[in-house]
């Protein structure tokens, strides 16, 4: 049986299923097999856990090699405090040697890719402005992921800064392999490694749509298995198509005031961020 080494911990919305994949695909490295484990969620405290939780310590370790060095999971709900609150003091107890990448982004086009996500697999029905709210629910599943400042800090009191890299989802996407060697470097595995896996790009949420209740559910478990034989750009494209003409796409239009306040409702956050980790994050709009 065996525990992780480092654990991707966010943030949702923010590029960790594809590095997951990524990391995945590097021979010294051994990823969870279940993305999402969530095994050091907590309580639930009235928010339900996503599918798939793993709760039992014995199943959440069989989910890891012991005979590979470098072995990890991601969880993207792992720095949602308070929504999620008390993870980093779990991981310490238990794994108190543990490294840390936290992927993050531009916070309100984050936080509007949240809401399509929402609305497109967990039946939100509000629109933008309603699901937003004043910004003053920190328990909000829109509000307390682009907090990053708040989420970093609350594992730097566990953990040695050294132990944490932050790393912006634009250099993931538009300057990849740089971005993984820095990754790489930061587990201690051969940074020089290539695969035709790094030029992928996974779950981009351009397609999303109002799809009806149980819908996702319903082609993850019974109709995707099916058709795993056909090629998945193929089956992308007809799944696309299909979609398109009995759904409409997510509604994400923002007026000029509600944009202004989110970029005021995070941009001291951002400020925390640059001065925490040196980084510039240029490309952002706060």
């Amino acid at each position: 049986m065996a525990l992780p080494t480092f654990f991707i911990i966010g943030a949702p919305k923010a590029g960790t299923t594809s590095l997951h994949h990524y990391l995945d695909q590097h021979p010294e490295v051994q990823m969870s097999a279940v993305k999402e484990p969530q095994f050091f969620s907590g309580p639930a405290n009235g928010i339900p856990y996503r599918m798939g939780r793993i709760e039992d310590l014995g199943r959440y370790e069989e989910l890891f090699d012991p005979a590979v060095r470098v072995r990890g999971e991601a969880t993207a709900e792992y720095a949602v405090s308070p929504r999620r609150a008390g993870v980093p003091e779990r991981i310490k107890a238990m794994v108190p040697e543990a490294k840390f990448i936290y992927l993050v982004r531009d916070p309100v086009p984050r936080t509007v890719s949240n809401y399509k996500m929402m609305v497109a697999l967990k039946g939100e029905r509000r629109s933008l402005r309603e699901a937003l709210g004043d910004f003053s629910d920190l328990r909000s599943p829109y509000i307390s992921p682009s907090l990053y400042a708040t989420q970093l800090e609350l594992y730097l009191r566990q953990f040695p800064a050294d132990r944490v890299l932050v790393l912006d989802q634009a250099d993931l996407r538009s300057d990849r392999m740089p971005a993984l060697r820095r990754v790489f470097s930061f587990l201690d595995v051969d940074p020089e490694v290539e695969s035709a896996g790094f030029g992928e790009e996974l779950l981009t949420s351009q397609e999303w749509r109002e799809y009806p209740d149980g819908y996702a559910d319903f082609v993850a478990k019974r109709v995707a298995p099916l058709f795993r034989w056909i090629p998945a750009g193929f089956r992308r494209s007809v799944r696309g198509a299909v979609e398109r003409r009995l759904w409409p796409s997510v509604d994400t239009s923002m007026d000029d005031e509600l944009r202004e306040r989110l970029e005021e409702r995070f941009a001291p956050e951002a400020e925390r961020l640059r001065q925490l980790t040196g980084q510039q994050f240029a490309g952002w709009s706060v």
